[in-house]
């Protein structure tokens, strides 16, 4: 509008000056910075997008992988030395008692009990039965001392 307002003036004072503020009007076909306005739009808005999914990523791996009951029970069994093998034999015997929290096999010796077993952990008692021993004589020693 202001370039528009001088045009009109510089035709009428000056004839020199009219082509200069001619030259300083956009093209005809020219837009006046709307697309690189949409195009900054849309760059910042997928930059929102990565960075808020990193953020809630994130936020969901450090819940899943600290403050759920498999995260306990792996805890517990890190703090007790456990092997693989011992690990995968107490989430068996977890999932045969339907514990929804199998930490509790760390807490109640009863779930240990080699009488209250299924069938197919019969053949494995002695080994449950050495678990369920260091498991509760390893918490009786760190109480005591």
């Amino acid at each position: 509008m202001i370039t528009s307002a001088l045009l009109e003036l510089s035709c009428c004072a000056v004839p020199l000056a009219a082509p200069l503020l001619a030259a300083r009007r956009l093209p005809a076909g020219a837009d006046s910075g709307g697309q690189l306005l949409i195009w900054l739009l849309l760059a910042g808005a997928a930059i929102a997008v990565v960075c808020g999914g990193g953020y809630f990523g994130h936020r969901w791996h450090h819940h899943y992988r600290h403050q759920t009951h498999a995260a306990l029970f792996q805890g517990l069994c890190d703090s007790q030395g456990l092997d693989r093998a011992s690990r995968r034999l107490l989430a068996q015997v977890g999932r045969c008692h339907r514990l929804g929290q199998p930490a509790r096999l760390f807490t109640e010796p009863q779930w240990l009990d080699p009488a209250n077993l299924d069938g197919r952990f019969q053949t494995r008692a002695e080994e449950i039965l050495a678990l369920r021993t260091r498991i509760f004589s390893l918490t009786a020693l760190k109480s005591n001392g």
